[in-house]
């Protein structure tokens, strides 16, 4: 009877998946250094476990390239740790440890940018080559992000995160490669999300909503809040500056903006297209 128990949990592994053995049937911290080898030479992880004791190990995905690891102490230690594996490749490559993390032990590890927003980093492959990127995506979870093409060979993407604290990842790409990169958050601003919506709903007519908010840059160094404003069958997209100086008003001239803040036509200056993660 527990043969059959055993085979039949055994049928029910997805395929490709690494089998680690059931509760008595081995050492999982031989069966992890076995499968992973160089787990077996880093310092922080032999630390970890010899710290702790008896582990649970598993995998899980990150990209066709990388693989998470993690360990989980047997005990009840509320921590974990997991670590970024490259796989061997095609091309002979040995597998690396590229980094490594302690969590909370029900903490699990964020989708690789590349499974995130699949769409976008298969249009444009040098997204993958972004450190800071990456980074973003990972660690602060955006919840979308926006193209924009000012110029056939000029693009614009704005990965954004608005849930809480509103920040961006902007990536100017010459043609497919990267130009340049640039982070910002409403911390950093004089002028944050809620006070920016409400100068946009000012004198609108009733029932006008925020339909959605961006900051874009301009002329490399302005940065604005781009808010569409729907009233209606009818959409304005409303620019209001990000940052003031000292004792100046939303309602007076800003330099460089005529005025506190334009309404312009949709479509205008620049084509866009919204995606949402």
């Amino acid at each position: 009877m527990l043969g059959l128990t055993v085979a039949a949990l055994i049928c029910n592994i997805p395929a490709g998946a690494v089998v680690t053995p059931l509760p008595g049937q081995g050492n999982q911290t031989w069966i992890l250094f076995g499968v992973h080898p160089n787990a077996k030479t880093n310092e922080t992880i032999t630390s970890f476990i010899a710290e702790h004791g008896e582990i649970r190990w598993h995998e899980g995905t990150y990209d066709h390239t990388h693989k998470y690891v993690y360990i989980v102490p047997a005990n009840a230690c509320e921590e974990q740790l997991v670590y970024l594996n490259r796989i061997a490749d095609e091309h002979g490559g040995e597998p690396s440890i590229e980094r490594i993390w302690i969590i909370g032990r029900d903490e699990a590890m964020p989708l690789a940018a590349e499974l995130r927003f699949p769409k976008i980093f298969a249009k444009f492959p040098a997204l993958s080559n972004d450190d800071g990127l990456r980074s973003y995506i990972e660690n602060q979870s955006p919840n979308r992000y926006e193209e924009a093409t000012s110029k056939p060979s000029r693009t614009q993407i704005y990965f954004i995160s608005d849930t809480g604290v509103f920040t961006e990842y902007i990536v100017v790409l010459s043609g497919r490669e990267i130009a340049s990169t640039t982070y910002v958050s409403e911390e950093n601003l004089t002028v944050g999300r809620a006070e920016a919506e409400a100068q946009a709903l000012s004198g609108q007519f009733p029932g006008a909503r925020v339909e959605n908010i961006v900051l874009k840059i301009y002329g490399g160094d302005r940065t604005v809040w781009e808010i569409t404003v729907r009233t209606g069958q009818k959409t304005d997209i409303v620019q209001i500056p990000s940052n003031l100086a000292p004792g100046q008003s939303l309602r007076t001239t800003a330099p460089g903006f005529g005025a506190a803040f334009v309404v312009i036509g949709v479509g205008a200056g620049f084509a866009l297209c919204r995606r949402r993660g």
